[in-house]
C-alpha cells in the first residue's frame, strides 16, 4: 500500500473501543448535515487501517452505512484491510460500478486479493466492471488470479522503476522522478533488457538501490554500478518461501520471474509482513489442533458455529485416540489395585512426556520452516534428541525419584521412587524421539508438520508413557511379583 498522510493518527488498542463507540453514535444520527458532520469529526485524522479495525466491531448495516459515507479514495484503503467475510458482504451490497472504482485505486495485487475474496460467481462480473473503466487494470487482475493462491504470482505487482544498462545515473534519476507515485516502491530499481524473441517481455539483468544511485557519479553508466548477483523467485514459489528469502537477505522487494525466465513483477516487504503474520497464525492454530480457516476473521467477529467447526474435528479424533489411555489402565487394573500409590504419579508422567514432546516438536518445526533441517538430516536430528533426552531424563528423573522418596522412605517406597525416576527417564527419551521423527515424517509425506505433530505427540506420549510406567512397575515392585 502507498504511504499514508503523516497527519493521520494511529489508534492503539486502548483507543479502538472509543473509536468504535464514536462511530456507532455518529452512524445512529439522522442522515444529513448532523450525521455527516459527526462522521467527519470522528474520522478526520484517523488512519484507514484503524478505520478498518474499528469497522470489524460494527454491525453489518453500520459497516455498510460507513462505506456509503466514505469517499472512494479512503474506502479503497479501508476495504483492503478488512477480513474476507466483511469484504464479501460489502461487495454484495455496494453498486458494482463503485466497487470497480475502488479496485482501480488499489495496487493490483491488493485488487486481485479483494476480487478473490468475493463469491466465485461475483468475481468475473467484478472484473468486467473494472474492465469498463480500466482495461489494463482488469488484465492485470485476471493475470494475478491465474496463479495459484499463496504463491508469488498472486502477490506481485508490475509497477516498478525500470532502467536500461546503458542509462547514465543522471538519466536513471529522471526515470525515478517521472515514475513518481505510479510505482509500488522506489527502494530498488531494476535493470532490464528486451527478452529475445519475446516482444513486450523483459529479462532482468541487474538491480541497483536508490542509495547506490545517490552515491554514484552522475555520468556513470548503470551497467557499471548495478548488482548482477540476483536473487529471484518464480511465479510458482510458495509465499512462505518468499517471506523466508526476503528475511534472509534483508530485501525490501523481491523480483519475480515467470515460467519463461522473464521479469514478471516484484513483491514488496509490506506484503511479506502480512504473509508472516498469516503463516505464524496458521501454524499456531494448527499446533493447537484448530483448522486455520478462522485465521482471517477477528475473534469476536467469528460466528460460534465456525469456531466449533474449526475445533471439533481434531478434538473428536484426539478424544477417540485418548481412549487408548483408558484401555492401558484397564489392562493393568490388577497392578493398580495392588499398589494404589502408582496412580499418584500418572499425571506427573503424562504431563512431563507431553511437555517434553511439545518442546521438541516446536524446535524441529522451526528448523524445518527455516530450512535448517531436512529429511536427510533425520539421523543427526535423532542423535541430538536422544542425547538431549538422556540428559533431561537424568535431571528430571532424579528430581522425581527424590520427590517420591520423600513421601515414603520404606523399602517399598524406595522401589516406587525407582519406578517413577526410571519411567521419567524413559518417557522423556521416547517423547524426544517421536517429537523429532513425526515432523520429519510429515514433511517427507508432504503434510504440513504443524498440522499433525502437536496433537499426535500428546496422544502417543499419554498412551505409551503409561505402558512404560506400568511395565517398569511390574518388573521392579515386589508386590506385583
Amino acid at each position: 500500500m502507498p504511504p499514508q498522510n503523516t497527519d493521520d493518527l494511529n489508534i492503539n488498542d486502548s483507543r479502538n473501543d472509543e473509536l468504535v463507540q464514536r462511530l456507532k453514535t455518529a452512524l445512529s444520527l439522522p442522515s444529513g448535515d448532523g450525521g455527516t458532520a459527526a462522521l467527519t469529526s470522528v474520522l478526520e485524522h484517523i488512519h484507514p487501517a484503524d478505520i478498518a479495525a474499528a469497522t470489524e466491531f460494527l454491525t453489518r448495516s453500520e459497516a455498510l452505512a460507513l462505506f456509503n459515507w466514505l469517499d472512494n479514495a479512503r474506502a479503497a484503503e479501508v476495504i483492503d484491510e478488512l477480513d474476507p467475510q466483511l469484504v464479501r458482504f460489502l461487495i454484495d451490497n455496494i453498486p458494482p460500478g463503485r466497487i470497480a472504482d475502488l479496485l482501480d485505486r488499489l495496487p493490483m495485487d491488493d485488487a486481485a486479493e479483494v476480487v478473490a475474496e468475493a463469491a466465485p460467481e461475483r468475481q468475473e462480473p467484478l472484473i468486467k466492471e473494472l474492465e469498463a473503466c480500466a482495461a489494463e487494470d482488469a488484465r492485470e487482475v485476471r493475470e494475478l488470479l491465474s496463479y495459484k493462491p499463496r504463491t508469488a504470482g498472486r502477490l506481485m505487482v508490475d509497477k516498478f522503476v525500470r532502467l536500461k544498462a546503458t542509462d547514465t545515473v543522471e538519466e536513471a534519476f529522471a526515470s525515478v522522478r517521472s515514475a513518481g507515485r505510479q510505482v509500488e516502491t522506489l527502494t530498488d530499481l531494476y535493470v532490464v533488457e528486451p527478452a529475445t524473441g519475446k516482444p513486450g517481455e523483459e529479462r532482468l539483468v541487474g538491480v541497483i538501490s536508490l542509495r547506490g544511485l545517490v552515491y554514484a557519479e552522475a555520468i556513470a553508466v548503470i551497467g557499471a554500478v548495478m548488482a548482477t548477483d540476483l536473487v529471484t523467485v518464480t511465479v510458482d514459489t510458495d509465499q512462505e518461501e518468499v517471506a523466508r528469502l526476503i528475511s534472509k537477505y534483508d530485501f525490501l522487494a523481491m523480483p519475480v520471474i515467470d515460467r519463461d525466465g522473464n521479469l514478471a513483477g516484484i513483491i514488496t516487504v509490506d506484503d511479506v509482513i502480512d504473509i508472516l503474520v498469516e503463516e505464524n497464525t496458521e501454524d499456531a492454530l494448527k499446533q493447537g489442533g484448530v483448522e486455520p480457516g478462522v485465521l482471517n476473521t477477528p475473534y469476536f467477529s467469528t460466528p460460534i458455529w465456525q469456531v466449533v467447526r474449526s475445533r471439533v474435528t481434531w478434538l473428536v479424533l484426539l478424544f477417540v485416540a485418548e481412549t487408548a489411555t483408558g484401555s492401558v489402565l484397564r489392562h493393568f487394573d490388577d497392578e493398580l489395585a495392588k499398589v494404589t500409590a502408582l496412580a499418584f504419579f500418572i499425571p506427573l508422567l503424562i504431563g512431563t512426556g507431553g511437555n517434553t514432546g511439545a518442546q521438541t516438536v516446536s524446535t524441529i518445526i522451526r528448523g524445518i520452516a527455516l530450512k535448517e533441517i531436512r529429511f536427510r538430516d533425520t539421523g543427526r536430528v535423532l542423535g541430538r534428541e536422544l542425547l538431549s533426552g538422556l540428559l533431561l531424563g537424568l535431571v528430571l528423573g532424579s528430581i522425581a525419584f527424590g520427590r517420591a522418596l520423600m513421601w515414603d522412605r520404606s523399602a517399598s517406597g524406595l522401589q516406587l521412587a525407582s519406578v517413577v525416576g526410571i519411567t521419567i527417564l524413559v518417557v522423556i527419551i521416547w517423547a524426544n524421539t517421536i517429537g523429532s521423527l513425526i515432523p520429519l515424517a510429515a514433511q517427507k509425506l508432504k503434510i504440513d508438520p504443524a498440522l499433525v505433530s502437536a496433537p499426535l505427540i500428546t496422544t502417543l506420549v499419554d498412551a505409551t508413557g503409561l505402558v512404560f510406567y506400568l511395565l517398569i512397575a511390574k518388573a521392579i515392585l515386589a508386590q506385583l511379583h
